[in-house]
């Protein structure tokens, strides 16, 4: 074969290679293309990221001023957190705390803040910051003694102490009667449920109201006297056990602490710590779904007594000064709030070492002053 030959030859072969590789690709299924890459959470990205706030209105930790913007104790409190690690804060409002618990737990939120309570049930579903407020429950209850009223002394004075007086009275009046009766029969014209009557009368004109009359008799002078003094000594003790009864009831009326809880119409917020406590204690509460619904029950008389987060019932106090309501008893069941997180989150440890450095410098102190001044 010539060298002509044997270059057509070779020619032909590489392009039969050429046109069998072609075939081959041609018939091979397109690789597919690598998916992107999922979209990381907002909160574990780096400086300057945008951070979603689940807030819970509150006062005075969460709030609105007249311009719409939100504001409290809380809010500045996250303002001034987020300034110090350069994030931008998105905040979206929830009608109630479980509500906002459930978004942060379900990763929908990144921060949840309120005046939320760091308890050991909701650490199983979200993670919590180290403590930004101590707090506990309290009682708000109407400003006036509750034994005062007419009606109330009324009902204080139906009591077995009072029947006892009262029956020992008729069974001395009944005596005295009898004896008038016994002694007036001679020569009397009248019958004898008359002359009873009358000395009756007369023994309760003597012994009650002191009217000695002009007995003639030497004897009937000294009876005279001696009933005068045993009806002084009835009339004071039972004056003295009328006014001991309805003092003290007017007391127990009245609410002075937890205990004097059982039997009255306690109010307070629903799915709260207080809500809790009060049932764990057998107290059975009416539960509405904000603080600021249960003011008014309290106003109207709908309710005794409202149950609650201390410094939420203390705000109140100081800003309704129109109203005749008080803080009953001290502080119980202390509970610190926090912020929550979904669990694992990346933020946690970058705000408590803000939640340090506002201690620290004391922004956090000025901070609280501002919101709770008499109180803090």
């Amino acid at each position: 074969m010539t060298v002509h030959g044997r270059l057509c030859t070779a020619r032909h072969r590489v392009a039969v290679l050429l046109l069998l590789a072609a075939f081959l690709a041609a018939a091979m299924p397109a690789r597919a293309a690598p998916a992107p890459a999922a979209k990381r959470p907002m909160a574990a990205g780096a400086a300057a990221s945008t951070i979603t706030v689940g807030i819970k209105p509150l006062d005075p930790f969460v709030g609105r001023d007249d311009t719409g913007e939100y504001t409290g104790f809380s809010v500045d409190l996250w303002n001034d957190i987020a300034r110090r690690n350069d994030w931008q804060t998105r905040y979206v409002s929830y009608p109630d705390l479980r509500t906002l618990l459930d978004r942060a737990r379900d990763n929908e939120v990144d921060v949840a803040i309120s005046g939320i309570s760091i308890t050991a049930d909701r650490e199983t579903q979200v993670d919590f910051s180290y403590p930004m407020f101590d707090a506990g429950l309290q009682i708000l209850a109407a400003d006036k003694p509750a034994g005062l009223d007419l009606s109330n002394q009324l009902g204080n004075l139906i009591s077995p102490a009072t029947g006892r007086y009262l029956a020992v009275l008729l069974v001395m009046l009944i005596f005295a009667g009898a004896i008038t009766s016994a002694v007036t029969r001679v020569g009397s014209e009248h019958r004898w449920h008359r002359r009873m009557g009358e000395g009756m009368f007369r023994a309760a004109a003597v012994g009650l109201a002191g009217d000695l009359g002009e007995p003639q008799r030497l004897f009937a002078k000294i009876v005279t006297f001696a009933w005068l003094i045993a009806g002084l000594v009835f009339v004071s003790l039972f004056t003295a056990s009328i006014t001991t009864q309805l003092t003290v009831k007017s007391i127990r009326t009245g609410i002075t602490g937890i205990s004097d809880l059982p039997g009255k119409r306690v109010v307070t917020v629903r799915g709260s710590t207080a809500e809790s406590y009060l049932r764990h204690h057998d107290i059975s509460p009416r539960t509405v779904p904000s603080i600021d619904a249960a003011y008014p029950m309290l106003r109207t008389g709908d309710a005794d007594a409202i149950v609650y987060d201390s410094p939420v019932l203390q705000h109140h106090v100081d800003v309704a000064h129109d109203r005749k309501e008080t803080l009953a008893g001290q502080v119980f069941e202390p509970e610190d709030y926090g912020i929550a997180f979904p669990t694992g989150s990346a933020l946690r440890k970058k705000v408590n070492a803000s939640l340090l450095q506002m201690h620290a410098d004391g922004t956090y102190d000025d901070l609280r002053a501002r919101y709770f001044d008499s109180h803090s």
